[in-house]
């Protein structure tokens, strides 16, 4: 899979969730769009409902699909900033978030994805570890899952089910688990969850770098999502030849603030 084959995929995806045109997220400019009466069909599985804001930003091409009465607040926004990518940035959140809580609502995500850069490349697996394949039936023994939650769900999510994972153990120990939940048919987020004794040792990247291929082989495209601060966690995206494709914000009622990642109510 080309890099820009896998950037074409997540612009179609992209505009169908947010009722764009997918040249909104290819061409310098803001799109606002009023929210829809439904969900669309085909959205990625963590998206539960017709969202009361979300935006996404490709550099200086930024899409906003928000309920009707934010569209005028989002316009004004826009233009207040030099550059549309700092509509990311504190100033602009800290006007977003206030807006929003006159509506019951504030910001409560936002997080950076990344797509293949191209072939990815093989990161060796480290020595004195045993490694074991799960499909979307053996998985299930993780069930209820409680140790690996940035790499599986907690349970078995019929909307955005974990179907492959690779976990490594050192004897009857499992030291880290990549894992991959179709979020679309065609789109697999994958996750990574190492155990704290056995971190700093490269077993994350050779995790997602083997799972993500993996992934390419079974016709899927994998992309991979971490918080903004998450420093070390791009880190492995990136050594395992992934490159920064979009950033998103969400937000939530205000009792919301504390929901994990993919536990989303929008």
């Amino acid at each position: 899979m080309t890099k820009r084959e896998a950037f074409e995929i997540v612009y179609r995806q992209l505009a169908a969730e947010y009722s764009a045109s997918p040249d909104a997220f290819t061409k310098p400019g803001f799109s606002a769009i009023p929210a829809p009466a439904s969900l669309p069909r085909g959205v990625r599985g963590y998206i539960r409902a017709v969202p009361f804001f979300m935006m996404a930003c490709t550099g200086n091409s930024v899409a906003v699909l928000a309920d009707k009465r934010l569209l005028d607040f989002l316009q004004r926004l826009s233009r207040d900033v030099s550059d549309l990518h700092r509509m990311l940035e504190f100033p602009a959140m800290l006007r977003l978030d206030a807006e929003l809580r006159k509506y019951g609502y504030g910001i409560w995500g936002s997080e950076h994805f990344f797509l293949p850069g191209g072939g990815l490349p093989e990161v060796p697996m480290p020595e004195g570890l045993t490694y074991q394949w799960y499909d979307s039936e053996s998985i299930k023994a993780f069930y209820p899952n409680e140790r690996f939650r940035m790499a599986l769900g907690a349970e078995y999510d019929p909307l955005r089910p974990d179907v492959i994972a690779i976990a490594a153990a050192a004897g009857n120990e499992i030291a880290g688990v990549a894992g991959a939940s179709a979020d679309t048919d065609r789109m697999w987020q994958v996750g990574i969850d190492v155990v704290e004794g056995y971190r700093g040792r490269g077993l994350g990247a050779a995790l997602v770098s083997a799972l993500s291929r993996r992934i390419i082989e079974l016709g899927r495209l994998p992309y991979y999502g971490t918080a903004v601060g998450n420093l070390h966690s791009q880190a492995i995206a990136v050594k395992c030849g992934f490159v920064p494709a979009w950033a998103e914000v969400s937000a939530g009622k205000k009792e919301s603030e504390s929901i994990e990642k993919g536990e989303s109510t929008i």
